[in-house]
């Protein structure tokens, strides 16, 4: 059939422009199609959630996927926002490894889904891959330990300085104006994704534009000033 067909060839074009998967041999990608299948879905509808049973390498092909939770109260927490070319979660490679968030479409968007098995089976066949797993995961990790130095140490300014910088390298499009965030980003989720109030949140970004660093429209933003939005990032 040929959805099938356009389907199997948007797979192969993704795998080969992703974070992970570019670098593989073509061969190699090609044996993870066998068993990839590409879904599409509407915005806020659930792409994978903790509770199920079936492991599973999500690859964002266009759109954006929320990596989040709920606690107990019903407190949103947003730990991610994964755009075109990035896959998650990586531990899922681990037989044993719970996942530990609920994946849902931030906005409309395709996703490839690979068996974390079949994965696993290549990565075997070719032991050295494994290294752009492990080099993928320790820039992981040093995000995640960089954000959470932020988040322990850092005032609010630099916080939402660097996530607004974080954001724009994986979701920035390059303007005449300026950097332009792709991904709708309302001030709740952008409260979320740091930790803070959205009234916090709403002031620091109202200082960021009266400053001329950011622009704000609807459920949008552009950084007219990167340089400036990564001083206060480093700020002590």
């Amino acid at each position: 059939m040929r959805g099938s067909t356009e389907d199997e060839e948007l797979m192969a074009r993704a795998l080969s422009w992703s974070e992970m998967f570019a670098t593989w041999p073509q061969a190699r990608r090609d044996e993870l199609l066998k068993s990839a299948r590409l879904e599409r879905y509407r915005r806020r509808t659930l792409v994978m959630g903790h509770g199920r049973n079936r492991r599973e390498v999500l690859l964002v092909v266009s759109g954006c996927v929320e990596v989040g939770s709920l606690s107990a109260v019903g407190r949103k927490y947003v730990n991610a926002l994964l755009g075109p070319g990035q896959a998650a979660p990586l531990v899922r490679l681990l037989e044993d490894a719970p996942l530990g968030y609920d994946y849902h479409a931030h906005e409309d968007s395709v996703v490839v889904h690979l068996p974390a098995d079949a994965v696993v089976a290549v990565l075997d066949a070719d032991p050295i891959l494994w290294r752009e797993v492990a080099r993928l995961a320790l820039k992981r990790q040093r995000m995640s330990v960089s954000m959470l130095q932020g988040l322990t140490l850092g005032t609010v300014r630099r916080r939402v300085a660097a996530t607004l910088i974080s954001l724009a390298e994986f979701h920035g499009s390059q303007q005449e104006s300026g950097t332009d965030l792709r991904v709708r980003l309302p001030q709740q989720d952008l409260a979320s994704l740091l930790g803070l109030s959205r009234q916090t949140v709403n002031k620091q970004l109202r200082m960021l534009v009266d400053a001329g660093v950011i622009e704000m429209s609807y459920k949008r933003l552009t950084l007219l000033d990167v340089q400036a939005l990564s001083r206060i990032a480093a700020q002590e």
